[in-house]
């Protein structure tokens, strides 16, 4: 995809592959009539989740994304969702 020479064109090629890629995800949205707005972060974060509560270790779920640093895949882990966090407080209760 980044085949040009410059950092600059590369850059753009890169930015249009993006919004190329929103756009496939709008369409897909538009035909399953899902109503959030799909970007490329909403995918990548809620396959991050969706790993995470199958039990892959987060080092996994860092090399999948592409990531070079723990830390970044924990921001997308950050924010559970208050319903995942209600599960774990009654559980919690239960011992």
């Amino acid at each position: 995809m980044l085949k040009r020479d410059t950092l600059e064109l590369q850059y753009k090629d890169a930015q249009w592959g993006l919004k190329n890629y929103n756009k496939g995800l709008k369409k897909m949205a538009d035909l399953c009539s899902i109503e959030e707005r799909l970007t490329s972060y909403v995918s990548r974060y809620s396959f991050a989740t969706h790993a995470l509560f199958k039990n892959i270790p987060l080092a996994a779920i860092s090399a999948m994304l592409g990531h070079s640093k723990l830390f970044t895949t924990q921001i997308y882990l950050r924010s559970l969702p208050s319903n995942v966090l209600d599960e774990y407080r009654k559980q919690l209760n239960c011992i």
